[in-house]
């Protein structure tokens, strides 16, 4: 087994695959280069929904998807905004979030605190009794700090009787390790 806290990908792909469940639908709403999108797709989800705004991320995913021979049954790959991910589907058992800037691109090309807060809602708005909601957040850049400062105090105003959140740092790491935010529908 590895050492899941030894990064907080690790960390946060083994808390989203004690929530997926055969058959289900997954979403990776922020698909990037494409891993967090292969990992749903080696689970025992039926569909996985993958979303990136920019033409690139979507191209990254698809090759790595294909090096891995998943082919397109498994995955729907769709270049828009993560807000309106409820446009393409009514329901899902978990949503990935990992926000920031596309490794290997132009780091000016952020998640943005506003659009991150109106997709995490829409989200929650498709996530399934006892899904999950999973979010890695990076503070480490102006854009990142504001957008990990609004995603805490929404979440800390989410209803307690619906919801469920947790929190997660690397606490003694150096140079703004990511951070996780874990959302569950009770009801």
């Amino acid at each position: 087994m590895d050492n899941i806290l030894r990064s907080t990908t690790l960390t946060a792909a083994a808390l989203v695959n004690q929530y997926i469940q055969p058959g289900c639908t997954v979403v990776d709403a922020t698909c990037g280069n494409g891993n967090d999108t292969l990992m749903l797709a080696k689970s025992t989800a039926k569909h996985v929904y993958a979303f990136d705004i920019q033409p690139g991320a979507i191209q990254s995913t698809k090759a790595l998807l294909s090096e891995h021979n998943i082919y397109k049954e498994k995955v729907t790959l769709i270049c828009d905004n993560h807000t309106n991910m409820t446009a393409y589907l009514s329901a899902a058992r978990v949503i990935m979030f990992n926000l920031g800037y596309l490794p290997g691109s132009d780091k000016s090309l952020t998640t943005k605190e506003y659009n991150t807060i109106n997709a995490v809602n829409s989200a929650l708005s498709i996530l399934e009794k006892d899904g999950l909601c999973c979010i890695v957040m990076y503070d480490g850049h102006e854009q990142g700090a504001e957008e990990k400062s609004a995603l805490l105090e929404m979440s800390k105003n989410l209803d307690s009787s619906i919801y469920h959140v947790a929190y997660i740092s690397m606490i003694n790491q150096q140079n703004h390790p990511p951070e996780i935010l874990a959302i569950t529908k009770k009801k």
